[in-house]
């Protein structure tokens, strides 16, 4: 993936808010508060506090709110007025299902403190998957109103009582399956969210906002600190504790993550300050992340987009916009390169099918290019922002979506699903009774329908714009035919042979059938991680190579028929040490003949320039065969074929003192000559420091 893979899109973030319903202030009086003296001077300074930070009406405000009027709470406990604000506030954070308590005591001591108590009565009960009684306080509510209000209330608490009957419907059957906090690695009592994972799941990106924030600020929009971008390891069978990625990647204003390219080389943050942003696109060189540069945008609109995802073959992207021409709302957009891949066409609305009229948010398409996973509160969502899966047709079309159902979806905000390529583990973020505090990102393991999958813990595998009030316009678009092209990729870790330590390799990958070079890529010197996306239906010779170190090299094939194919390949590279040795996987010879073939060039090439470099060291070519034929003739072609690699080398400059050729015939196999694989194996030529 590069950087004109990218769509340049423009957010006003803020986090999610709980409900789009605007509330009353019931205001504390001072005379109903007052129970006694003693601590009420510094109880009403809690109040008057929390009573300004309420008023703000911003998710950080409500949070400040909560610190102030809880103490409150402490010198008097039976305030209508007091303990609403707090339930109120409750409902404003991730820790909606705590609002009840209080709501149930306001309304206990004085029913009438707002108009609107029933109403979020019913919110609280909902959160607390109370569906029953939160239908019957959405009625009551209704019916309290006058013509007039309940006609104008009428969508949303009729909104209301469809998300508790989906509730009790996805309850009834909830999908086999674990949901578990990342834990304390990742999570804090901050808000997190926003998983970009890479190299083999086993690395992790993410977005929070917490108090150690660049620059120690916070956003004023929000009164939350601003966003930094943390990067975890996957290291025995944990996350590991998650480091602030420093600068040029956060910056003292909102840095967070949107995606990665699939070599791991590229990584593209959002950059935002005073209720603008961009996406910017850093590149890995070296050993580090270099400066991000601004992307350019898809057009020159002025609406604000958000939540990009593009496929594996670069050449389709799919984003949230509130732009004209859509269902209501946010939507879900399309753009596809033109046929050359250097521009983005204009952006299609995905339709009436997968769009609704109220809110859609964080997409993510699949692996193989065919799922599109997003968060609504349309459909049949249980509350808040559900995630929904809807599959591309053969046709062109969508399916209808489907909600990926109970204990995944909550009755609160679930967002920023992401499923593996194995289709066994799933990440995303959202509250749940175990979170540090506020969102926390989650794992999912599917069981499947009838019976638990093994589970391999060892190998696991916001960004939310500013709500903009709905818009009416629609301009329902045809379904979008979407070509894709699918991508193996070929990931691993390289290590030192005797340490485990990781390594900073250079690897390179050849089309053997041309000789063509068709990529060179760099793991990484923390990890020692890789990911190289590769087409499929080619011959690939790889090899990998570091400084003071023999290099390593190997072939392999990706069939024309694989789908998205992920071929793991752990390297362990042996110091220039003395016994050292490499087998030459990239040598080819005819069947038994002894002359090179010239495929095997690029690899001899590669040994030349390592024994020109090194001088002082003394190396035997040896070969081997499998234990068809006679020994003695196994013995002579084994020997031939060695002075034919010596012949070589010598032609390409090394002095011929450093090398000497032995052949073994069939005498030291690697594996069992009874198998096709094992004589295979057995057939090779080595190279081994004899003297350094």
């Amino acid at each position: 993936m590069k950087t004109n893979i990218f769509l340049t899109l423009i957010f006003a973030f803020t986090f999610l808010s709980n409900t789009s319903f605007s509330q009353k202030f019931a205001k504390v009086k001072k005379d109903d508060f007052k129970i006694e003296d003693d601590g009420f001077d510094e109880a009403w300074k809690h109040v008057k506090k929390g009573s300004k930070l309420f008023k703000m009406h911003k998710k950080g405000a409500y949070i400040e709110a909560l610190d102030h009027l809880l103490t409150a709470n402490n010198y008097n406990e039976d305030n209508a007025a007091l303990n609403y604000l707090i339930g109120i506030c409750y409902l404003k954070t991730s820790e909606a299902k705590k609002a009840l308590k209080f709501l149930d005591n306001a309304n206990f001591i004085y029913g009438n403190v707002t108009e609107d108590l029933l109403y979020w009565l019913g919110v609280a009960n909902q959160y607390n998957y109370k569906f029953d009684d939160a239908i019957d306080f959405y009625e009551d509510y209704q019916n309290s109103l006058s013509p007039k209000q309940a006609l104008k209330e009428k969508s949303k608490i009729e909104k209301r009582i469809k998300e508790c009957e989906s509730g009790k419907k996805l309850m009834n059957n909830p999908v086999r399956c674990f949901v578990d906090n990342l834990g304390d690695g990742v999570n804090t009592k901050a808000p997190e969210y926003s998983p970009v994972f890479n190299f083999n799941d086993s690395v992790l990106y993410f977005t929070s906002r917490r108090e150690n924030t660049t620059g120690g600020k916070k956003n004023p929009y929000t009164r939350m600190y601003y966003e930094d971008v943390y990067i975890s390891n996957y290291r025995n069978g944990k996350w590991q504790d998650a480091e602030q990625m420093t600068a040029p990647i956060n910056t003292k204003h909102n840095d967070a993550v949107v995606d990665i390219s699939p070599e791991g080389r590229e990584l593209c943050i959002y950059r935002g300050n005073k209720g603008e942003g961009d996406l910017f696109n850093s590149q890995f060189k070296g050993d580090r992340w270099r400066q991000p540069g601004k992307m350019k945008k898809i057009d020159k609109s002025r609406y604000r987009e958000s939540s990009v995802s593009v496929t594996r073959d670069s050449m389709t992207l799919y984003f949230i916009s509130d732009r004209k021409g859509g269902q209501g709302g946010q939507d879900i957009w399309v753009s596809q390169k033109t046929i050359d891949g250097r521009k983005w066409q204009k952006p299609q609305n995905l339709g009436y099918v997968v769009n609704t009229k109220y809110d859609e948010e964080t997409v993510e398409i699949s692996s193989d290019g065919k799922d599109l996973f997003f968060s609504s509160k349309g459909h049949n969502s249980m509350g808040g922002y559900d995630i929904f899966k809807t599959h591309h047709n053969d046709d062109g079309t969508w399916s209808e979506p489907v909600n990926i159902g109970y204990p995944i979806n909550t009755t609160g905000d679930d967002v920023f699903f992401m499923l593996t390529k194995n289709e066994k583990f799933g990440y995303y973020s959202t509250h749940r009774d175990d979170s540090y505090g506020d969102k926390d990102i989650y794992q999912v393991v599917f069981l499947g329908p009838e019976k638990p999958t093994n589970i391999n813990y060892g190998d696991p595998n916001d960004l939310i714009a500013y709500f903009a009030e709905p818009i009416t316009e629609t301009d329902i678009e045809k379904p979008v035919n979407i070509k894709v092209i699918q991508l193996s990729i070929v990931k691993g870790i390289v290590t030192d042979a005797f340490s485990g330590d990781p390594i900073k390799a250079t690897l390179e990958l050849v089309d053997n059938e041309t000789g063509e070079v068709v990529k060179v890529v760099e793991s990484y010197a923390s990890t020692g991680a890789y990911t190289v996306p590769l087409p499929p239906g080619k011959d690939y010779a790889l090899t990998a190579g570091a400084k003071d170190y023999f290099f390593h090299s190997e072939n392999f094939v990706i069939a024309d028929t694989s789908i998205h194919e992920v071929i793991r390949k752990d390297i362990q590279l042996q110091p220039m040490g003395v016994g050292a040795k490499i087998v030459l996987n990239n040598v080819f010879f005819d069947t038994g003949k002894s002359k090179l073939r010239p495929e095997s060039y690029p690899e001899l090439n590669r040994l030349a320039n390592l024994l020109k470099k090194y001088k002082n060291i003394r190396v035997e070519i040896s070969g081997h065969t499998d234990s068809q034929g006679s020994e003695s003739s196994n013995l002579k072609l084994s020997q031939r074929r060695a002075q034919s690699v010596v012949d070589y080398l010598i032609s390409q400059g090394v002095n011929f003192a450093q090398i000497v050729a032995k052949g073994y015939g069939e005498s030291q196999p690697r594996a069992d000559n009874s198998t096709r694989a094992g004589r295979q194996l057995n057939r090779r030529v080595e190279a081994k420091i004899l003297d350094k």
